[in-house]
């Protein structure tokens, strides 16, 4: 029982810095990170609508990582992206560039394009 209760304890002591850093991630500005995500390059590698390709830079439209994951990705990136420090991207525009990427229009279903399915 004592090995439950301390399990338990453990549990919640690495979870709860998580859930509180989960909801203090800043409010981003959308606007400001449409024009971030044109000015600092984010489209030529993950497109303008964030669908990515398999070539440059995977999908981030509708991303559904944690704001903290995002911005440890865009700080030390897996891969051939650029590190985007802090000196060249703030906390506060990470925030505005995720609030853009999460609000993003899902991609389309591919059967609901007529180019990819044969017809005109």
């Amino acid at each position: 029982m004592k090995h439950i209760i301390l399990a338990l304890a453990g549990l919640a002591l690495a979870v709860g810095p998580a859930c509180a850093q989960q909801a203090s991630a800043p409010a981003g500005n959308v606007e400001n990170g449409k024009t971030l995500y044109l000015q600092v390059g984010c489209y030529q590698c993950h497109g303008r609508a964030g669908q990515g390709a398999q070539m440059t830079g995977p999908r981030v439209s509708r991303t559904e990582f944690p704001f903290e994951s995002f911005l440890f990705q865009l700080r030390h990136p897996v891969n051939q992206m650029p590190p985007y420090e802090a000196a060249v991207l703030s906390d506060q525009d990470a925030a505005d560039l995720y609030a853009y990427v999460r609000q993003m229009p899902a991609p389309r279903d591919p059967k609901s394009i007529p180019l990819l399915n044969g017809t005109r």
